[in-house]
């Protein structure tokens, strides 16, 4: 009498598909959870440090030192674009219902529209919210420092519009690293997608 076929091997825990619209699996899950809900502390951050930076303003805005007085429009433009930046990182980035995956093709989406969006609005909008906390300009102060205010509360609240993609809120870490386990193209996230294209 012959023995039995031994019996199948188990299915897979969980099987991915293309379709998939929903968080797979428990990592997944919690990334999504971390991104789904504002980072108020990262948002909070910026609020409160572009308060600081306005009050540095005032208080140095008068002082003898030309180089102290500068310090005033430059960590207000830096606080401002930080906040700025930093608020379109933390709003959040996953629903539980839908986490968008990437196409065979991969990242098709840039960053650096949004990125490039922000850094020119903060430019623009740091030099106003300068003139007006400091209202009517001190007669102590030239052409030369009236033009530099605004050039370098311009110029730092672009570098601070930036500086959230180098120190992240954790809904934009749990985004991308939520973006990077779906570029995967087999379970273990080691597979590659190649394809061609021919125009005739």
């Amino acid at each position: 009498m012959d023995a039995p076929p031994p019996p199948p091997p188990p299915p897979p825990a969980y099987v991915y598909a293309a379709t998939d619209e929903r968080p797979r699996g428990a990592h997944e899950t919690e990334l999504c959870a971390k991104a789904s809900t504002p980072d108020w502390l990262y948002l909070g951050a910026g609020l409160v440090l572009t308060a600081a930076a306005i009050t540095l303003d005032n208080d140095v805005k008068y002082n003898n030192s030309q180089f102290i007085r500068q310090l005033g429009p430059s960590s207000v433009g830096l606080t401002w674009g930080f906040t700025l930046g930093g608020g379109y990182l933390s709003i959040p980035k996953c629903s539980m219902d839908f986490v968008p995956s990437l196409p065979p093709e991969g990242d098709v989406r840039a960053t650096w529209p949004i990125a490039t969006a922000f850094a020119v609005l903060a430019g623009l909008t740091a030099p106003v919210i300068v003139a007006v906390e400091n209202g009517a300009p001190s007669p102590f102060w030239d052409n030369g420092e009236r033009v530099s205010r605004v050039l370098l509360a311009s110029g730092f609240g672009v570098a601070g519009s930036l500086l959230p993609y180098l120190i992240p809120p954790r809904t934009w870490s749990a985004s991308r690293e939520l973006q990077r386990l779906r570029a995967g193209a087999t379970q273990d996230g080691r597979g590659v997608f190649v394809s061609y294209g021919i125009r005739f």
